[in-house]
């Protein structure tokens, strides 16, 4: 049984805390001739607060399993700071080969090369646009497998029988055939709206069965960029977290006046902090599901197969960490005026004393 269709490579990028989108259509329209469009506008149930642009970077030449192909990019800009490149490329072959397709995809390798490389090119050319610009290392792959149709002939229930373990296998990256258990966890989040349709997600791969696959996919877009998002802001509070735990684990100073350097650190943690609720409150915004159960459900399964619950609880547990860090501080500096303003008063009585003593003399 064969599969023809598109394979779509997903690589979101964090490039900074906010891009001004109308800048960035003015930016990209300036230097090389590429097209630039919106989005198409939104059905009622699947809306963006503030709609991403969408860059054509044009056709490159890629190596797909050590095969060449030509595949289509484009940027998706989103104003909360993040970019995904787009790959589109044609996919024509066996079911059975797929598995072995699908395991080179994941970890580093020509694709995300490429993407880093045309992202280093759109930074360049939209750098103006980026609030506080941060060019990291961090990137989230997604590659989504879509077809019209496997086989006309054969409805998705028995197309799941007959070909269900090369797609299981496929989904989870791994080239050989996996367990009957797995295999059925794997479809536990299947979704069919009609007879004809299917879409099954996996932590790092998708299946879409359907010609009208433009709503899944951006939604399974906005999910990889969430991931980035959580796994930068995460990783930017470890590190935060291990310097104040230094700062905050040595003992009280004898010196007050040495506690000033503190109120910098404080301040910059008071402005980091506001920053990270900030701007997962814009992302949790970002894009807005009412009226389609379908679309939640393909966004709530896929939100469990990506972990973004525990990646989520993992920055709330490290802000939780960094608040009482901050108290810490803020204590200690309190502290530490109340004792030099303490110290000022009988320095100030000490030289009255003096003074009145030296004038009785």
């Amino acid at each position: 049984m064969r599969i023809a269709g598109q394979l779509f490579g997903l690589f979101s990028f964090d490039i900074g805390y906010e891009i001004d989108l109308e800048r960035v259509r003015v930016l990209a329209a300036q230097g090389e001739a590429r097209g630039m469009e919106r989005r198409r506008a939104a059905p009622p149930y699947l809306a963006y607060a503030t709609p991403p642009l969408r860059l054509q970077l044009g056709r490159r030449d890629l190596q797909l399993r050590d095969a060449p192909v030509s595949a289509n990019a484009t940027a998706t800009v989103h104003d909360f700071g993040a970019v995904t490149i787009i790959f589109e490329m044609p996919l024509a072959c066996e079911i059975d080969s797929l598995p072995g397709l699908t395991a080179t995809l994941t970890g580093a390798g020509p694709l995300e090369d490429e993407a880093r490389a045309l992202l280093q090119e759109l930074y360049r050319r939209i750098l103006p646009a980026v609030t506080k610009p941060n060019l990291n290392p961090f990137v989230e792959d997604y590659y989504v497998i879509q077809t019209d149709r496997i086989d006309s002939s054969v409805p998705v229930a028995e197309l799941l029988a007959r070909a269900g373990a090369p797609l299981a296998a496929a989904l989870r990256c791994e080239p050989t055939i996996l367990s009957e258990a797995e295999t059925e966890d794997v479809f536990r989040t299947r979704l069919s709206y009609y007879p004809t349709d299917l879409i099954v997600t996996e932590w790092n791969v998708a299946l879409v069965v359907d010609p009208d696959y433009a709503d899944a996919l951006n939604v399974l877009e906005y999910l990889n960029v969430q991931l980035v998002e959580l796994r930068y802001y995460d990783a930017l509070l470890d590190r935060r977290v291990a310097d104040m735990y230094r700062m905050t684990a040595h003992p009280p100073r004898l010196v007050p006046l040495a506690y000033r350097p503190y109120r910098r650190v404080i301040d910059e943690l008071a402005a980091m902090r506001l920053d990270v609720v900030t701007i997962f409150e814009r992302i949790h915004n970002a894009l807005k599901l009412s009226g389609s159960l379908y679309l939640s459900k393909l966004y709530a399964r896929t939100a469990e197969r990506l972990g973004l619950q525990m990646w989520e609880e993992s920055v709330a547990r490290k802000l939780d960490v960094l608040q009482k860090m901050y108290e810490v501080l803020v204590q200690r500096v309190a502290r530490a005026r109340a004792e030099a303003l303490e110290l000022t008063i009988i320095v100030l009585i000490a030289v009255e004393i003096v003074l009145f003593l030296w004038g009785w003399m």
